[in-house]
């Protein structure tokens, strides 16, 4: 039964606001969904506002995701506010939604990392 439960998706919401106030309890929040699934979506379409603690999340849960060969992606209606946000630092948000290309081309953007 439990590996049943380590198959299964487990999606992630964030709500309110994501910035550096409570980016620890969203990164708990995000190891126990990699501690019990193998495909972890994070639903950032509630967030009211964000700060680059969340961006810097979300990048760490890819790494995450690569480090333990699990798969992580972005679901659920992103407001185009944080597109924009996203995208003026460089991260295209069509890679992060889809997960194509993330790795091999955001991580070493961001990174400065060729083998990231």
């Amino acid at each position: 039964m439990a590996e049943q439960a380590k198959k299964s998706a487990t999606t992630v919401v964030w709500s309110d606001t994501v910035s550096i106030e409570n980016a620890q309890k969203k990164k708990q929040e995000l190891l126990k969904a990699f501690n019990s699934s193998e495909v972890i979506l994070l639903d950032i379409s509630k967030v009211e506002d964000l700060d680059i603690s969340a961006v810097q999340l979300i990048l760490a849960s890819e790494k995450e995701a690569l480090m333990r060969k699990k798969k992580f992606k972005l679901v659920g209606e992103i407001p185009q506010n944080f597109v924009d946000f996203f995208c003026r630092i460089g991260i295209p948000m069509d890679e992060l939604i889809t997960s194509e290309g993330f790795t091999t081309e955001i991580l070493e953007t961001v990174t400065g990392d060729e083998d990231a």
